[in-house]
C-alpha cells in the first residue's frame, strides 16, 4: 500500500482570525508631501488625546538612534544564520479588513485629512494596547517587509519615531522592535501611510509570548480510578521502539527549541553529539528541568533508553529561566536550525495567538524538507498550540500508559498523532524525574521521524511523517469525516511495530480499537450509541472477523465480511442512558475472533466501565 501522505492540508484553526494583538502597518500614500492644514489637524488631533490621557503626546519625542547595522543572528557552532534564504511565501498583515490606509489624494485635501487622522487614531489606539498588560512583550512589535529595501525603509520610520532595534532575521527581512510610548509606536505604525514606501505587504504585529505547555497535575495516586497511568521506563516498548536502537538518528540532527541545557547536562549525555545556541542572550544559566528531559527521551542517559541516542543535537534556548519566550525569538531558532542543518524540529511549547513571524518562519522550514513537530498543549480545551496548529506542522496529544487520551491533552481538527505522555521516566543531573505533558510526546514523535529517516537510506522527514501516520493505531470515535482521523487522537498512537514490520506479508493483527458512546452533547433519548471499532493493523486482508459485545448479561455479535490492512469498521449497540448516567455505568467487554497467527491477541479484547458524566 502506498503511504498515504500526511496531513499537509490540514485545515487553519478554527481561530486563526484577527485578534486585538494584530496590528497592520498601513498602505503607502501616493504623495510625498502633507499639506499644511493636514498637519494642523494631525497636531490637533495629537494635542486632544494628550489632554485626554494626561501624556504630552502633542510634543514629539527625540528619537532613538537604531544601530548603522541590522543585528545578525548569533552564530551557531557550525555556521550562521545570516545567509537564510528568506521564505517568500508571505502572507503580508494579519488584519487586512480594517487597515488603516490611505488611498491617495483625489484633490479634496479636506477629505485626505480626514483620513489621516483616522489613520493616526486607529494607530495609536492599537499602540496604547501594546503597553497594556497581556501575553506579549509591552511595548514591543515585530514588523517584517516584503523585500530588503522595505526593509530598510520600515527601520528608517522606527528610527524617526524613536524606536530601538532588539533583534533581525535579516534574510526574512523581520525584525523586533521596542518603543519608549504608545506616542512613538503609533507614530510609526501610523507612517506606513504617509510614507512612499511601496510596501502594502508590510506587517507589524505585536510579539506575543511563548511558554511551556501549562504544567500538568502530578500522578500522584496511579491505581485511583480513573486516574492516569504512567509510563515509568515503558514508554519505548509501548511505542515499539526496537531494544537495539544505539543506530537510531545517525546522520541525522534533531534541533529542540526549549530553556537550553542546564550546566553539566552535557558531561551527563557525554556520549551524545550535542551543540548549543542560546538566542536568550545568556542573561541567566539554564535552570535544570525542561530542556534537559526533552534532550534525554531523544539521546538517552544512564538507565534510561533515549528514541534516537545516534542523532545529532542542536539544542537552542529560546526560553529563559521563567520558562517564557516570545515569537520572534522562537521564530530566529527555527531560521537557526534550518541553517544549520536540522532535518527535524522539536517544539515543545506554544503560544495561544498566532503570529505571522511564527507562521512563515514554520512555512520557510517545510519548504526545506523539514519535519516541524510540536506539542499541542496541556489545557485540555479544543483549541491547539501554535505553532503545532499551522498547517504542515505534526501537532502532537499525550496519551497514558492504558493507550487513553490525557484528559490534559489539547485536541482539535490540527492534531496528527499521539504519543506517550504521563508519568514518562526523564533523566536530569538532578536524577530521575517524572516527565508528563504534551512536551513529553513531542520529542517522542519527532525522535520516530529521525530514527525512521536513519534506517531507510533516502527516506526524507516527509516520508517517515506519512508512515508514522499511515501505521497509527486507531483510537477514539469513527467519523464520517472521510478519513479515520477524529479531533481527540488525530490518526491514532505512533506504532513503530507496524512501522518496522510494513513488508512482512506474514504479520497478523486484528485489534479491538477503542470503544467509546458517540455523542457530543447529553442525549435526550433513553439510550445511547456505543461504538466498538475494530482495526486490521497486519499486513493482509482479514475476513469473517466476528466480533462480541457483552453488557448487562447480554451478548451482541456481528461478522465483518472484509477488513483491509489499516482499515477500521464500527460496530454499535444502544445503552440505557439512565444507566450510563449512574454511578456504577455499564460493563461492557468487547472481542474479537480471526482464524489467523495474530501476533499481538493481547489486544483481541477489551473490557471497561462506561459512563457519560455531564461536563460543566
Amino acid at each position: 500500500m502506498t503511504p498515504s501522505p500526511p496531513k499537509a492540508g490540514k485545515p487553519s484553526h478554527p481561530r486563526h482570525r484577527p485578534t486585538d494583538a494584530e496590528l497592520l502597518l498601513t498602505k503607502p500614500r501616493q504623495h510625498k508631501q502633507r499639506s499644511l492644514v493636514q498637519w494642523l489637524l494631525i497636531f490637533v488631533f495629537l494635542g486632544v488625546v494628550g489632554w485626554f490621557t494626561g501624556s504630552e503626546l502633542a510634543v514629539l519625542t527625540t528619537p532613538k538612534v537604531l544601530p548603522p547595522k541590522v543585528a545578525a543572528l548569533p552564530a551557531t557552532k557550525n555556521k550562521t544564520a545570516q545567509n537564510i534564504a528568506r521564505n517568500d511565501g508571505s502572507t503580508g498583515g494579519l488584519n487586512p479588513e480594517t487597515p488603516a490606509t490611505a488611498d491617495g489624494d483625489s484633490g479634496d485635501t479636506s477629505t485626505a485629512a480626514e483620513s489621516l487622522l483616522a489613520a493616526a487614531a486607529s494607530a495609536l489606539l492599537d499602540a496604547t494596547k501594546a503597553f497594556q498588560p497581556g501575553p506579549y512583550r509591552q511595548g514591543e512589535l515585530v514588523v517584517q517587509a516584503s523585500s530588503p529595501e522595505q526593509f530598510a525603509a520600515l527601520l528608517k520610520r522606527a528610527q524617526a519615531a524613536g524606536g530601538t532595534l532588539l533583534g533581525s532575521i535579516d534574510n526574512a527581512n523581520a525584525a523586533r522592535l521596542s518603543f519608549p510610548d504608545a506616542q512613538s509606536m503609533g507614530e510609526f505604525l501610523q507612517s506606513g501611510a504617509g510614507a512612499d514606501s511601496g510596501d502594502s505587504s508590510a506587517s507589524a504585529e505585536l510579539n506575543n509570548t511563548v511558554s511551556l505547555p501549562t504544567p500538568v497535575v502530578p500522578v500522584t495516586d496511579p491505581y485511583a480510578p480513573g486516574s492516569l497511568q504512567p509510563f515509568g521506563s515503558g514508554a519505548m516498548t509501548y511505542m515499539g521502539v526496537p531494544q537495539n536502537n544505539n543506530t537510531w538518528g545517525n546522520g541525522v540532527m534533531i534541533a529542540m527549541l526549549d530553556t537550553g541545557l542546564a550546566p553539566g547536562t552535557t558531561n551527563l549525555l557525554k556520549d551524545k553529539s550535542i551543540t548549543e545556541l542560546d538566542l536568550t542572550n545568556g542573561s541567566t544559566t539554564p535552570p535544570v528541568g525542561h530542556g534537559d528531559m526533552v534532550a534525554s527521551l531523544l539521546a538517552g542517559a544512564p538507565r534510561e533508553q533515549g528514541i534516537t541516542p545516534a542523532a545529532s543535537i542542536l539544542s537552542i534556548r529560546v526560553l529563559d529561566s521563567n520558562n517564557e519566550g516570545d515569537v520572534f525569538t522562537v521564530a530566529q531558532g527555527i531560521y537557526a536550525a534550518v541553517a544549520d542543518g536540522a532535518k527535524v524540529l522539536n517544539l515543545s511549547l506554544g503560544t495561544t495567538s498566532p503570529s505571522t513571524v511564527l507562521q512563515q518562519a514554520v512555512n520557510y522550514a517545510l519548504s526545506q524538507g523539514v519535519v516541524v513537530v510540536a506539542a499541542a498543549g496541556n489545557d485540555g480545551t479544543g483549541q491547539i498550540s501554535y505553532p503545532a496548529a499551522y498547517p504542515g506542522v505534526v501537532a502532537v496529544g499525550a496519551i497514558d500508559a492504558t493507550g487513553t487520551r490525557a484528559t490534559f491533552s489539547d485536541f482539535g481538527p490540527q492534531l496528527t498523532v499521539v504519543a506517550p505522555g504521563v508519568g514518562l521516566n526523564a533523566v536530569t543531573t538532578n536524577g530521575t524525574m517524572s516527565f508528563s505533558g504534551t512536551s513529553a510526546s513531542s520529542p517522542l514523535v519527532a525522535g520516530a521521524v529521525a530514527g525512521l529517516m536513519s534506517t531507510s537510506p533516502g527516506m526524507t522527514g516527509n516520508d517517515a511523517v506519512a508512515l508514522l501516520t499511515q501505521y497509527a493505531n486507531f483510537e477514539g470515535p469513527l467519523t464520517d469525516n472521510g478519513t479515520q482521523t477524529n479531533d481527540l487522537y488525530g490518526y491514532g498512537v505512533v506504532n513503530l511495530t507496524r512501522v518496522l514490520n510494513r513488508f512482512n506479508a506474514q504479520y497478523f493483527d486484528i485489534a479491538v480499537a477503542d470503544m467509546v458512546v458517540n455523542v457530543t452533547t447529553m442525549p435526550t433519548t433513553p439510550t445511547a450509541p456505543l461504538q466498538v471499532t475494530v482495526q486490521n493493523r497486519g499486513n493482509t486482508v482479514a475476513t469473517q472477523v466476528g466480533v462480541t459485545i457483552s453488557y448487562n448479561g447480554t451478548d451482541y455479535t456481528q461478522t465483518i465480511p472484509s477488513l483491509s490492512p489499516g482499515d477500521v469498521q464500527a460496530v454499535t449497540v444502544q445503552l440505557s442512558v439512565a444507566q450510563l448516567t449512574s454511578a456504577a455505568g455499564v460493563q461492557v467487554t468487547a472481542s474479537v475472533g480471526y482464524f489467523g497467527n495474530d501476533v499481538n491477541p493481547n489486544n483481541n479484547t477489551t473490557s471497561r466501565i462506561v459512563r457519560l458524566v455531564q461536563s460543566n
